[in-house]
């Protein structure tokens, strides 16, 4: 199977070319991907760290990054400067003595380059976790407003899978909010619907799932929850498809969606965007579907819910990977 979803996503990032500062400059996989990227004309890359790492990475890896901005973590002056325009920057979200303290960290400096304009996205993740790299983002580039959390959208193009626009579904959040409250879970898929077609160029059509399809599982606790976000999500974002509470199978599959929804639905059995009630359901049932379709390539997560854009890898991509996160993450800077 070819897979074709990237292919317009480097069509699109070649054509509008953005800014990412990247602060792992260590891993060899990163590098190839930051010279790959800036080779191709994928995006413009900042390395963050020791210029004497960023030599030596490249050398292990056999590529060229002399064409690459690379900022000295050890630049005092410089960061200074940083530091005086977040100061008079009206969107800070810390104060600039809490951040003065974290920016001899790569991350801290990264985060702090995109939140004053100097880069447009943020790619870390293949040496660090999504709690540090949450933190600092939420630290130095701070949230959307009126966005209740953060999550993350994980995008997947699975062979076999004959949706409405393709074959391609979103799945969100299994990677930031834990245990969404009413509130966070509609926003998640509010931020879910937009990055979804910000990414793909189709419109996003949001089921809410859970073990109950429109009542059938009865009124628990966890189905309330649920009905409660889908009627708050509807109410905010009314432009917006976004329908639930559904089970899977009435999700995704049009005659199991039609044989359970006994109403109107443009969502039921057409979804492309699903939305697991917490992060375990959403980790869970991504991973199995990765491991059990037959043919499957996964995107993201794209994390949502900042006020910037930024990108968190896995700590096991590949430098092919991490290229097509590059892609993603400029394409995201770029809407």
């Amino acid at each position: 199977m070819a897979f074709q979803f990237m292919n317009s996503i480097y069509d699109k990032a070649k054509k509008n070319v953005k800014t990412i500062a990247i602060p792992e400059v260590t891993n060899e996989y990163m590098i190839k991907a930051a010279a790959k990227a800036t080779a191709d004309g994928i995006a413009n890359i900042i390395l963050v760290g020791n210029p004497e790492d960023v030599t030596a990475t490249a050398g292990k890896a056999g590529v060229d990054v002399s064409g690459i901005r690379v900022v000295d973590v050890n630049d005092t002056a410089y960061k200074e400067e940083l530091l005086d325009r977040y100061n008079n920057s009206p969107d800070k979200a810390m104060p600039t003595s809490f951040v003065k303290k974290r920016i001899d960290h790569p991350l801290y400096l990264a985060t702090l380059l995109q939140a004053v304009g100097e880069a447009d996205g943020t790619l870390a993740g293949v040496d660090t976790t999504t709690y540090e790299f949450v933190l600092a983002a939420k630290s130095i580039i701070g949230m959307q407003p009126n966005c209740p959390t953060a999550s993350g959208l994980l995008i997947e193009e699975i062979e076999g899978f004959a949706g409405d626009q393709g074959n391609l579904i979103g799945m969100s959040d299994g990677a930031v909010c834990i245990q969404p409250t009413v509130e966070q879970h509609a926003g998640i898929a509010i931020s879910s619907c937009e990055t979804f077609e910000t990414l793909t160029g189709t419109e996003a059509k949001c089921a809410f799932l859970s073990f109950s399809t429109d009542g059938s599982g009865g009124l628990s606790e966890p189905v309330k929850k649920v009905r409660e976000a889908v009627a708050l999500a509807q109410q905010l974002r009314p432009d917006l498809k976004i329908d639930g509470e559904f089970q899977a199978d009435a999700a995704v599959d049009a005659r199991v969606g039609e044989k359970k929804v006994k109403r109107e639905s443009a969502v039921a059995g057409h979804a492309n965007v699903l939305i697991f009630p917490d992060a375990a359901a959403a980790n869970i049932g991504s991973k199995l579907v990765q491991r059990l379709a037959n043919n499957v390539q996964v995107y993201g997560p794209i994390y949502q819910g900042f006020r910037l854009p930024i990108l968190d890898c896995s700590r096991s991509d590949t430098d092919v990977e991490l290229y097509n996160n590059i892609a993603l993450l400029a394409v995201m800077a770029g809407k």
